[in-house]
């Protein structure tokens, strides 16, 4: 079951990032990715979907139960526009490389965040996975509901639902509120990325595949699902 679906529009750069090799342990795959080989084709637009797996069962009295069975996922979906060979075969050899969806990589999708927080915002006490809210230091300016973050100690990405005022009022410490649930422990050194945030993704099909046009452009459609 998917919700919160946004569409973006407007021809715009996306970034994609190979990850090297096969990670074998805990450690975030973004610490692994290659950077020398990493592209910014242009997409016409973009679809960004959340996704919540649901059970629901019905009894014959016409009650419903609701039951979350698996970790919420963003997903994507890129349109591309007409591309010249050059500039289209640089993305369609990058696809081609991620066997389906046997390899994950990174992308940082055109999407900004609209506050106005600058510097290092560095989360200030320990918490356990579940919660939904931590405090934190460092930074300023704002930062919206509705606005992406990651932790610096794992790769799921966040939404903001509150919104932030990094300002620190009076010596306290912010409060980051998010959305889905935090999946990872976090330390009081983990940081916050808010701007240019990259995602672990694994494309969302066997098959890659592309059309010409008959004035010798190109273009192609796919899909990108969060790994978690």
């Amino acid at each position: 079951m998917a919700f919160g679906f946004i569409k973006y529009s407007g021809i715009r750069n996306c970034l994609f990032r190979p990850i090297l090799g096969v990670i074998t342990t805990a450690t975030s795959k973004l610490s692994t990715d290659d950077t020398s080989r990493e592209i910014t084709p242009k997409v016409a637009s973009l679809d960004f979907v959340s996704n919540n797996d649901t059970r629901i069962s019905t009894s014959t009295s016409g009650r419903t139960q609701r039951i979350k069975v698996a970790a919420q996922y963003w997903s994507f979906k890129f349109q591309c526009p007409a591309m010249e060979p050059d500039d289209f075969f640089n993305l369609f050899q990058f696809l081609v490389q991620q066997d389906g969806q046997v390899n994950p990589f990174v992308i940082i999708p055109p999407v900004t965040y609209r506050g106005t927080a600058a510097g290092t915002v560095t989360v200030s006490d320990d918490y356990a996975a579940g919660v939904t809210t931590c405090r934190s230091t460092g930074g300023s300016g704002t930062l919206k509901k509705g606005d992406l973050i990651r932790f610096s100690n794992h790769d799921k990405v966040y939404m903001l639902t509150v919104d932030v005022n990094l300002n620190q009022t009076d010596s306290t410490e912010d409060v980051i509120n998010f959305y889905p649930n935090l999946i990872t422990p976090l330390t009081n050194t983990t940081t916050i990325i808010y701007d240019n945030v990259p995602f672990v993704v694994y494309l969302d099909g066997e098959n890659t595949s592309y059309s010409t046009n008959i004035d010798g452009t190109y273009r192609c459609q796919f899909g990108c699902n969060e790994e978690i």
